[in-house]
This record gives structure tokens, sequence and C-alpha cells, in this order.
């Protein structure tokens, strides 16, 4: 049985202008964002409702991934490592089985589906039945300086390329947000640019919580 292994996620963020910090505020959204020329792409006008995992937009290597939720003041990854479940290691195997398999296989053969339905579920099974729950491996918070409105906000993901996008504009300045799972390097990259010098700004902070329910 293997050992419990404690993953470790890189995240590189990779920056095209100089760097601070700030938090965030309710932002208001003007104007309508073309569609990304990519044809194969999810996109959306508004960021993912913090609350709401499921709006976020998904991207991974196979082994690491994190959910994007999108923000303007603030950015959250939900990251993922495949090897980070509740609880620890334990063996599946029903010491049932093995005798039971026969009797379940005539079963079958008979006709008795529900009754080989119950001997399965009885005997066969792993133990427990389902897995362990899959754990968040933690957030990833950027918070940069608040905005009360932005122009032609966009969220969007490439299926081609496996690229999540931002992008708006914010007192008169463009902003634009990629987020992807290298498979080679095997790190998650958050690449920040805008069009005008020293309008990057931001604090990152990571944080861990375990899950109890849905993420």
């Amino acid at each position: 049985m293997r050992k419990p292994f404690f993953p470790i996620v890189f995240v590189a963020i990779v920056l095209s202008l100089p760097v601070a910090g700030t938090a965030a505020a309710q932002v208001q959204f003007a104007g309508n964002a073309t569609a990304p020329s990519e044809p194969l792409a999810l996109w959306y006008r508004r960021p993912a409702v913090p609350t709401q995992w499921t709006q976020a937009l998904a991207i991974g290597n196979g082994r690491i991934g994190a959910m994007v939720f999108g923000g303007v003041n603030q950015e959250r990854l939900q990251m993922n490592e495949d090897t980070l479940w509740a609880g620890g290691p334990y063996d599946p195997v029903n010491p049932r089985a093995k005798t039971n398999l026969p009797q379940a296989r005539q079963l079958i053969f008979d006709g008795k589906y529900q009754d080989a339905k119950n001997l399965i579920n009885s005997t066969i099974l792993a133990v427990p039945s389902s897995e362990m729950s899959y754990e968040p491996a933690g957030d990833l918070i950027l918070n940069f300086p608040e905005v009360v409105s932005v122009e032609n906000y966009r969220r969007d993901l490439n299926l081609d390329t496996a690229v999540a996008g931002v992008s708006y504009t914010a007192n008169g300045v463009h902003f634009s947000r990629s987020v992807f799972a290298s498979p080679v390097d095997q790190v998650i990259v958050v690449r920040l640019t805008a069009n005008k010098n020293g309008s990057i700004s931001f604090n990152a902070s990571c944080a861990r919580r375990p899950r109890r329910g849905p993420p």
C-alpha cells in the first residue's frame, strides 16, 4: 500500500509589466465584447459568480488543473492535483468477492437479475463502494486595485489550446489575462498584460480549505 503523497502544485505568474497590491469591490459592466476568433471556444460577458463553482472555466493537463473564475477586482483559481484525496490509503477489495462470484454469475445465467444484483451489492462491490472524496489543492487569490466599472469584459476558454482568458478595459487601460496548465513543465501559468506601463498591480495569496460537499 502506498504511503500518503503530499503534492506541491506550482503556479508561475508571468508579468509583462511591474507589480504591487490591493483588494475587491462591486463592478459595473458596460459595452458588449465581441466573440473570440477561435471557432471552438466558450465565452461570457461576465465573470463567474464566486459561489457558483460550475460557472468557472476549467484548465488542466491531466495531473494538475484549476477552475478560473475571471473576476475583475479579484481573480480566484481553485487548483487540483490528481493524488490529493480525503482520508488515507486503504484497500477497497471485498474479501467475500472471490467466494460469491460464481454464485452471482449463475444467478445471472438463470435470469435472476435482482437476486444477482443484491448479492453483488452486498458481497462483491468494493468496501467502501465509493471512492474517497476528491480534495481541492487550494485557492490562488489575486487581488487587484479596485475599479468600479469596466468596458467590453470577456472571459473565454479556447477548446483547442486549453487556455482560459480574461480581457476588459478599465480607466482607459486594456487588461488581459491568460491561464493554462503546461503539460511539459507541469506548472499552472498566469500571464497578466496591460497596454500601459505601470498598470499591473496585485496582491497574491493562497488559501487551503478541506472539502465539505461541493467545492
